[in-house]
């Protein structure tokens, strides 16, 4: 009876992880679909008990935490549960229509069981938590500190960014939706560009007799800090005790981290804020980002900096978020299926890199406050679609805000030039409707013929007749407003709730962080960045597009596509890696959290925050590759059969499966895996095995860490009917071997065949029996990462690959393309798992860190999706 109760433990707590539910709905849906095998009563029963124990203590599945500062347990004060001003928000929210609710319910109470209890002077937490880019962060931090002045907490300072478009719009927003009543918030800065001068006050404000709360929203300036804590130095110590600070810190990456290039200097805000910090003696710092390289790469053994050493928590984007992976074609392919899914919605479209060159603006100053170009083909296409779209929006009933983002250079001169010719180009635009209907129309119906079809309308929205959309055209037209958000532009972008704005947005730094810019429907985007966190911060189109995510489009220069798709590879690292060591024995201090080098111009944030990092060579345990870039020319494939035929040399394949088309070989050596990839002919641009030092570096690893492991060898055959017919078969240690489908990235040639990933992200088990992780979870690569040390035995995985010759685009996936003429009918790819050991100096790869974590690192390349239907 007890593995019975141990089971529908487990499956409870599962499925309030997998179906983001309470306890008590995960329950119900249990005790249904288990009703033949358990009473319902005895259901309840577990679930008493489950809460029982999580009361007492309570497990956080995406957090990584120091539980020596918790004392093996976070107790939420039952005040912050139901509270008056978490109540008061949660109504807002609630009137709102918002979506997400019962997750932010659930975050915003676990993230606040993680700070300081206000309750204890003396009592201080630093954390970090990680949201993605445009996916509620402000709206997630506004819960937290509802949630934390209902525990007591009675300063709440939130450090919003650099600029001052950007602290005005976040004080406006917690203005309407938070800091609402005057009487129990007592405001310190407004939004009318009033910021943080010298508070005389703060002495008797924060004296324990005052019953007000206290907010300030502050812009990360040294000059504004330095009031902030001239004020705060000018209350006495023994007050400030009794006064629980929480600071929030928005866009933590930016500014706050030290950005001396010399690890002994400091930067003037980071100096600043550490002061800050340490005038603070109860409380908890914060930080928010969605980027955080630059925060993860601080000394975390420097108490006196802001690393996150108590928590780093983890929010995982809803249904609907579009990021990265999904805007670039980055989602997991579900290659088990019977039918493939597709590479992502088709919404990007690229900038010719003549329309870019026409719209950089020179780098002399006295040449830029003259540069007026012509708008190029490819920036009136933008406009076009924007007015069609929202036309479009406005046809299905839609009354709100739409908005185009145009992001061509950070120089302000420009946008100024440019707001006038969109100005005419409207205006041009808007008399060819009026006074010529249907030779004025016609451009935008053109549009509509050819974008409107390319996306599938969401749920519960139909596509318009273009003669709906036509109705709509002038009034688009005639609302449509061009500002320009810079530096030194009088212009400000604040959304009226009470006044719908169609409008066109020039500008350059002030955009690309933080700003949300509301019913963002087509984004313009020519300019570029050599570091990944300001790079993916421009990405303003990133977030939710409810209701419109068929009219979205993205206009990229040539290049900044496949950047971004390098970026979707280095955020889903970071967050597997941190997901891998969730709920463990390791601390934020002890994670080291590694970052993805980019193989060219990327740099993973400034030098400067970099003081701290160095180059790992990461531990192969546990780890993944795949021989992505293949020479297919006929010598060069002949050469890798005999590679793989001499590894299999005496052995006899037995079936992995029955009925099933993989072969399996258990019990290889060490020494035979190393003579296999010294034998093997890899591509030149493959360079983490063609690199000799890195292909030596791993050998010596493998020697001198993995010498006594086991290996098992999988020749992964092709399942679907039929395959052996339309692709082949290889012969391959005695085994008819049906050929896998692999289509290559458009552009590859029979000398470099770039297929971005070979490996189904389920082979990482392949060697294991279903059977014995049936009751894991097993969906994420950090899950099966998990399994894999747990159930391998210590055993090390190769799959062999082969991959037909006659391989066609069937889904004709722009990206992809038929295998060219003239490659080698016995082309042969693999992939490798080592081992998982346990050590702490053995070291390996292309990644930066502060100090690097001996277990659970993946350097294999990304799963991607592709065109596959050939899998087991």
């Amino acid at each position: 009876m007890s593995d019975e109760r141990d089971r529908i433990s487990a499956e409870i707590m599962n499925r309030v992880i997998s179906d983001r539910v309470s306890i008590d709905e995960a329950a119900d849906r249990v005790a249904h679909e288990y009703r033949r095998f358990v009473s319902r009563e005895a259901v309840r029963q577990i679930v008493t008990s489950l809460k029982s124990e999580m009361a007492g203590n309570r497990v956080l599945r995406h957090a990584v935490i120091d539980e020596s500062a918790y004392q093996g347990s976070m107790d939420m004060p039952t005040s912050a549960m139901s509270g008056a001003q978490w109540c008061r928000y949660l109504d807002m929210l609630q009137r709102k229509n918002a979506f997400g609710i019962d997750e932010l319910s659930r975050t915003t109470e676990e993230v606040c069981s993680l700070l300081a209890l206000p309750n204890q002077p003396g009592a201080r937490r630093k954390g970090l938590v990680m949201g993605n880019v445009q996916s509620g962060k402000t709206r997630h931090f506004s819960g937290v500190i509802a949630r934390a002045v209902d525990m007591g907490y009675r300063f709440v300072i939130v450090l919003s960014g650099l600029y001052n478009n950007l602290r005005e719009q976040t004080q406006s927003r917690l203005d309407r939706d938070l800091f609402v009543d005057r009487e129990f918030w007592y405001h310190l800065t407004s939004a009318e560009n009033n910021d943080f001068d010298r508070r005389s006050e703060l002495l008797a404000l924060m004296g324990s007799h005052s019953d007000v709360r206290l907010c300030a929203v502050v812009k990360k300036n040294k000059t504004r800090l330095k009031n902030l804590e001239a004020s705060l130095r000018n209350v006495p110590e023994e007050i400030r005790r009794k006064c629980p600070i929480l600071i929030i810190d928005d866009e933590a990456d930016q500014a706050t981290p030290n950005s001396e290039k010399e690890k002994k200097k400091i930067s003037a805000i980071n100096a600043v804020m550490r002061r800050i910090w340490d005038l603070i003696p109860s409380g908890s710092y914060v930080a928010y980002t969605a980027t955080p390289f630059a925060n993860v790469l601080m000394d975390p053994d420097d108490e006196a900096d802001l690393f996150p050493s108590d928590f780093v928590y983890t929010l995982t984007a809803g249904d609907g978020y579009l990021g990265a992976e999904q805007v670039f074609g980055l989602a997991d392919a579900d290659v088990d299926g019977s039918e493939p899914e597709a590479e992502g919605p088709d919404l990007v479209r690229i900038i010719p890199a003549k329309d870019s060159w026409v719209l950089k603006p020179p780098s002399k100053k006295l040449q830029r406050e003259s540069f007026d170009p012509e708008p190029p083909s490819s920036l009136i296409s933008a406009v076009r679609w924007f007015v069609v779209a929202s036309a479009v929006r406005r046809a299905r009933g839609y009354a709100g805000h739409s908005s185009m983002l145009v992001h061509t250079t950070h120089y302000t001169a420009p946008h100024f030039a440019m707001r006038e010719r969109f100005l005419t180009l409207v205006q041009r635009m808007r008399r060819e409707v009026e006074f010529h209907r249907e030779a004025g129309l016609a451009q935008f119906y053109e549009s509509w013929r050819n974008e409107h079809a390319r996306v599938a309308a969401p749920a519960g929205r139909s596509t318009p007749e273009w003669d709906a959309v036509a109705e709509q055209l002038p009034g688009v037209l005639r609302n449509i407003e061009v500002i320009v958000d810079n530096g030194v532009s009088e212009d400000r972008l604040n959304y009226d709730a009470g006044r719908p704005r169609t409008v066109i947005v020039v500008g350059g730094g002030t955009l690309s962080r933080g700003l949300t810019l509301e019913g963002l429907v087509v984004s313009y985007f020519t300019r570029s960045s050599n570091t990944y966190d300001t790079l993916m911060q421009m990405g303003r189109w990133f977030g939710y597009r409810s209701g419109y995510e068929d009219l979205l489009r993205i206009w990229v220069a040539d290049g900044l596509d496949r950047d971004y798709a390098f970026l979707a590879l280095v955020e889903k690292d970071l967050r597997d890696e941190i997901r891998s060591v969730e709920d463990s024995e390791y601390t934020p201090r002890q994670v080291g959290v590694k970052v993805r080098c980019h193989p060219g111009r990327l740099e993973i944030t400034s030098a400067g925050k970099m003081a701290n990092a160095r180059l790992v060579r990461l531990s192969m345990s546990n780890a993944r590759q795949q021989t992505f870039i293949m020479d297919g020319r006929p010598d060069a494939t002949r050469r890798n059969l005999r590679a793989v035929e001499r590894l299999l040399s005496g052995c006899e394949p037995r079936p992995l499966r029955a009925g099933g088309r993989r072969w399996i070989v258990r019990g290889i050596d060490t020494r035979a895996i190393i003579g296999f990839l010294q034998g093997y002919s890899f591509h030149p641009d493959q360079r983490i095995f063609s690199d000799p030092d890195l292909r030596g570096a791993t050998i010596d690893w493998l020697m001198k860490y993995a010498q006594e492991r086991s290996w098992n060898i999988i020749l992964a055959g092709n399942s679907m009917p039929g395959a052996m017919d339309s692709l082949g078969v290889l012969p391959v240690a005695g085994i008819r071997v049906p050929m896998l489908r692999r289509t290559p990235l458009r552009g590859s040639t029979v000398e470099k065949l770039n297929f971005k990933a070979i490996m189904s992200s389920a082979d990482r088990l392949a060697d294991i029996e279903p059977e014995a992780y049936a009751d894991m979870p097993n969906a994420t690569d950090a899950q099966r990462m998990v399994i894999r040390r747990r159930l391998a035995g210590g055993d090390g995985l190769v799959m062999i690959y082969p991959i037909s010759h006659r391989s066609k685009n069937k889904l004709e996936l722009t990206t992809r393309m038929d295998m060219p003429q003239g490659v080698g009918e016995d082309l042969l790819g693999f992939s490798i798992v080592y081992p998982a050991v346990d050590h702490s100096d053995a070291e390996y790869g292309n990644f930066v860190s502060v100090k690097p974590l001996a277990a659970d690192v993946d350097v294999g390349e990304p799963e991607e999706d592709d065109d596959w239907e050939d899998e087991e």
